[in-house]
């Protein structure tokens, strides 16, 4: 199998560390050409300190560039009540030894893009503000994009409010911008990603464990059992890890071709991701890739055999 180039966009945040832990672990799969960080779960400081101080622990010199500090057009809103003040459930990690690569993660972005030989995918996990603005300022870079591999939105219901995913909601206008693009596009939704986790007798066993990768990862997500966003206090989806995932095991998921917009209006609507599911409706493969259902076990499975296998790689 050939090395697929990507680029992880995220906001470090506790699924964010337990998704680039994952791709990680499959270095031999995926070439990591770099980590743009986003506000999103956190402020960006935070966010990207958190990146610093993941890859610094790991002993891993990936490229870290920070992004944008705000969405595009709106206030930035973070969700410490699920992440913690630190962005990783309060988990403490010592100050990072690796510094950070550029502080504009647009620039970044174009120059690693265009200066690839082989197409780049792209892994979106946070707020898409960083995306949005790359194609809008540096459109020649589309050409050299593979793949778009988003986790947000949802084909029914949200967990920011009623009617949207916390990442489109963030900043609706650059989804709507990446949305509308016509790029290559795999979108992890809500619908997907709540089935896509680990039990909490999986999370207390990686808690107790004296792994680096499996410690850190159990007792972040330990945090996530002191909220309600966990399914009745049995099962914490880990939303982010999905988009990894497809890139390696697509055939875990079922996906339809739909057609999805944006809701940037306000009040109960915003972030709203309005997609087709009408059954008659036949899209081309021009629309994006709307995963529809997960095998959660084999899901489970891989993602928990992956990160005690990083626990070996990373010493």
């Amino acid at each position: 199998m050939k090395r697929r180039n990507i680029i992880i966009d995220c906001d470090p945040g506790i699924d964010d560390i337990v998704a680039l832990s994952f791709a990680l672990a499959n270095e031999d799969k995926l070439n990591i050409l770099g980590i743009t960080t986003v506000a999103g779960n956190q402020t960006i400081e935070k966010v990207t300190t958190n990146a610093l101080k993941v890859m610094s622990y790991y002993n891993k010199d990936i490229k870290i560039a920070m992004g944008q500090k705000r969405p595009l057009l709106r206030e930035k809103a973070a969700a410490s009540n699920v992440h913690g003040e630190n962005g990783m459930g309060d988990y403490q990690l010592p100050e990072p030894k690796i510094e950070l690569y550029s502080d504009n993660a647009i620039t970044f972005l174009r120059d690693t893009i265009l200066s690839s030989e082989e197409k780049v995918t792209l892994v979106p996990v946070g707020p898409l503000t960083n995306i949005a603005l790359l194609i809008k300022v540096f459109p020649e870079v589309i050409e050299n994009i593979e793949l778009v591999s988003i986790m947000g939105g949802s084909t029914s219901g949200g967990n920011r409010t009623s009617c949207a995913e916390f990442n489109i909601w963030a900043d609706p206008e650059a989804a709507k911008i990446v949305f509308d693009s016509k790029l290559p596009i795999v979108m992890s939704g809500l619908n997907v990603t709540h089935s896509s986790g680990l039990y909490k007798e999986d999370v207390e066993k990686l808690a107790q464990s004296t792994g680096k990768v499996t410690e850190l990862c159990g007792k972040m997500l330990q945090y996530y059992f002191k909220g309600d966003h966990v399914k009745e206090g049995t099962f914490t989806p880990i939303h982010d890890a999905c988009a990894i995932m497809y890139l390696l095991y697509p055939e875990l998921f079922e996906f339809k071709h739909m057609r999805v917009d944006v809701d940037c209006s306000e009040e109960l609507s915003r972030g709203n991701t309005i997609v087709d599911v009408r059954d008659w409706i036949k899209y081309d493969e021009t629309y994006p890739r709307v995963l529809t259902n997960v095998d959660t076990e084999k899901f489970r499975e891989i993602l928990l055999n992956d990160l005690y296998k990083l626990d070996e790689m990373v010493g």
